[in-house]
């Protein structure tokens, strides 16, 4: 197969998808593309269904790791897509923002325009599209549970057929870190907010910061939390962890974290494998302990 040449979105052979995963493990992607806008972005899917090559829609990679054999398909990174475009209506108090709007971003621009209720978005390293798929939440509170599907009014995708469809709120199923998105190419949402001052936004921002610095390990390269909170009152999967004496347990370059037991972190030269190896002796272990 020719790298295609007459493409408005390039094309991109053998790229590293470690330099695109916030975990930095992976290898290549045979091919690799990232559209701007619609036009580019069902080119390229059209492009994949003729060539019948498998794909996957990438956000900012902070959910994921790919295999040390990289991927033989097409990786679409969506961090370019339509990256600025917000569109506020204050008076309703609605947003319709882009599936490529990262979400510090987004976050910023509703403090600025006086729209609160998606403060606890902003130290989370993905973009909305993402966040959408897996029902992205943050609390510093203990049983307070905030999600972008609280939020959400209206959802615009592409279905498994390449054809546009907008999702209503009744259409659309969200749970614990998980939604029917899933399959499915987000485009843009509409987002239900309300008036806040700006100032009352940005104490909230920082406080959730303050709160992710000391109990989270941004000190080395991870995907943030691993494990799913098991669901049971006054217990989380960190927990589970450091109870099995895990903190510290390393596999190659992989570690959990001594900071938090639920991060897994790349100290230096960690393998796809190396991670998963790891996640299968926690597994193992918590399971044996309790």
């Amino acid at each position: 197969m020719n790298l295609r040449t007459d493409l408005k979105c390039p094309l991109r052979r053998d790229v590293r998808l470690s330099l695109y995963t916030t975990m930095q493990v992976g290898g290549p992607a045979s091919w690799f593309a990232e559209p701007q806008t619609e036009e580019e972005l069902v080119e390229i899917l059209d492009f994949a269904q003729q060539e019948r090559l498998p794909k996957v829609i990438l956000g900012k990679g902070s959910n994921l790791i790919f295999p040390d054999e990289g991927f033989p398909g097409l990786v679409i990174s969506l961090t370019h897509y339509e990256q600025e475009r917000i569109v506020v209506d204050r008076e309703k108090s609605f947003v319709q923002v882009s599936a490529g709007v990262h979400l510090y971003r987004f976050v910023l621009a509703m403090r600025d325009a006086g729209l609160g209720g998606a403060e606890f978005l902003a130290n989370i390293p993905g973009t909305i599209g993402g966040a959408l798929v897996m029902n992205a939440g943050f609390s510093r509170f203990p049983g307070q549970i905030n999600e972008i599907g609280d939020i959400t009014e209206q959802v615009t995708i592409l279905d498994g057929q390449g054809k546009r469809a907008v999702l209503q709120r009744n259409e659309l199923k969200f749970s614990y870190r998980h939604s029917n998105l899933d399959g499915k190419i987000v485009l843009s949402a509409v987002l239900r907010l309300w008036r806040r001052p700006a100032e009352e936004i940005q104490r909230e921002v920082k406080a959730n910061f303050d709160y992710r610095n000391t109990k989270q390990d941004l000190r080395y390269p991870s995907s943030g939390s691993v494990f799913k909170n098991p669901g049971q009152a006054n217990t989380t999967a960190g927990q589970l962890v450091e109870k099995a004496g895990l903190k510290g347990a390393r596999v190659g370059g992989a570690m959990v974290s001594q900071r938090h037991g639920n991060y897994i972190v790349n100290v230096g030269g960690a393998k796809s494998s190396d991670v998963r190896q790891l996640i299968s002796q926690i597994q193992k272990s918590v399971l044996d302990a309790t």
